[in-house]
């Protein structure tokens, strides 16, 4: 690819005033979501359900919370998906003259939608097969941002196996294998018409929007191959933790480039109230650090807080909000990218 892409996960990004207001209708939204949860679902019992105790992500008398941040070491046959929006400010975007040479940069601003399922398969009770797809886009919501990043889209995919090491009354470890991928699109309408004019300042005028068509929509793939451990462990039945730790080689967007060595860790706390007062909410806390970001050449490191409020009445279904926020370092400049996500999350285990 001739032009450096970041593509950013789906986020809500804003600072000062901005990520003020974001949280105050993060907070609102949970407010609301918790209302309908407790009223709306609170009147089911977990006694309908048949085989409670054996749902996978019940373990010590605790049901851990699922998250799209921090994957979990649970072996079950389960379906979830992600739904999210937002914005994101402060990503540094070069600006080239007509000989494609770089003359100064810009600050833009980008909308972004996302979708994402995943789906795994427990083929026996210590070994699962998972798949999962996303796509996202994103868009400037200014005129010179539009220009300058022009319009994005991402599909991605990935294919997995867990396999559950040892299992205890309050703890689990799981050994994982997974190999992901993504596919980028841009179209620059800055680099289109940069293209046309230097064909008509080279004299070809009548060739000059056929000349330029390569520089209006771009692409790029890479792939990565990594390998971890994943726990699960509860000291009591309100409170649980998880953790995992992946390792490997990743490609980059460009081609020509090397691959270079990949390490995601992180890590999760979930309360649950039903428990200890009989209100099915539980509240998750979540942190992950990424050593290179695998959606775009131009971010580096990572390091990502989290909070989530999910309906825990359910011991094989939850839904709830899951929000994040982050700061996403950039190759270009030493500022970083403050960032806050927020996905809709449903997950159903069927054993």
């Amino acid at each position: 690819m001739k032009k450096t892409l970041a593509m950013l996960p789906i986020a809500v990004i804003s600072t000062g005033r901005g990520l003020l207001n974001h949280r105050r209708t993060s907070i609102l939204a949970g407010a609301c979501l918790l209302v309908t949860l407790v009223t709306g679902l609170g009147a089911v019992s977990r006694a309908d359900e048949p085989n409670a105790d054996q749902a996978p992500r019940y373990l010590g008398g605790h049901l851990f919370i699922p998250s799209t941040v921090v994957p979990d070491p649970f072996v079950s046959t389960t379906f979830m998906t992600t739904t999210g929006f937002g914005s994101a400010v402060n990503l540094v975007v070069p600006i080239y003259n007509l000989k494609g040479v770089k003359i100064a940069e810009t600050s833009s601003d980008i909308g972004f939608m996302q979708l994402g399922f995943d789906y795994q398969y427990a083929v026996k009770p210590r070994l699962a097969l998972r798949v999962n797809g996303n796509g996202s886009a994103r868009i400037g919501t200014t005129a010179s941002s539009i220009l300058a990043e022009g319009i994005s889209a991402l599909y991605g995919y990935g294919f997995g196996t867990t396999v559950s090491m040892m299992r205890r009354s309050n703890w689990q470890l799981s050994a994982t294998a997974d190999l992901r991928g993504n596919t980028l699109y841009s179209i620059s309408p800055l680099g289109f018409v940069r293209a046309v004019v230097r064909s008509a300042v080279a004299g070809d005028s009548a060739g000059a929007l056929g000349a330029a068509s390569d520089s209006l929509v771009d692409s790029g793939n890479n792939l990565r191959v990594l390998g971890g451990l994943r726990a699960a462990y509860t000291p009591a039945p309100w409170i649980g933790f998880t953790g995992f730790v992946e390792t490997g080689m990743g490609e980059k967007f460009q081609s020509g480039t090397s691959n270079s060595s990949v390490t995601n860790v992180g890590a999760t706390t979930s309360f649950d109230f039903n428990p200890l007062i009989k209100i099915p909410v539980g509240l998750l806390g979540v942190f992950r650090y990424e050593s290179l970001g695998e959606k775009g050449d131009d971010i580096g490191s990572a390091q990502n807080l989290g909070l989530g409020i999910f309906y825990t009445g359910r011991r094989f279904f939850s839904v709830g909000l899951e929000n994040t926020w982050s700061q996403i370092a950039q190759s270009r400049t030493s500022e970083k990218i403050d960032v806050a996500q927020g996905r809709f999350v449903i997950r159903y285990d069927f054993n």
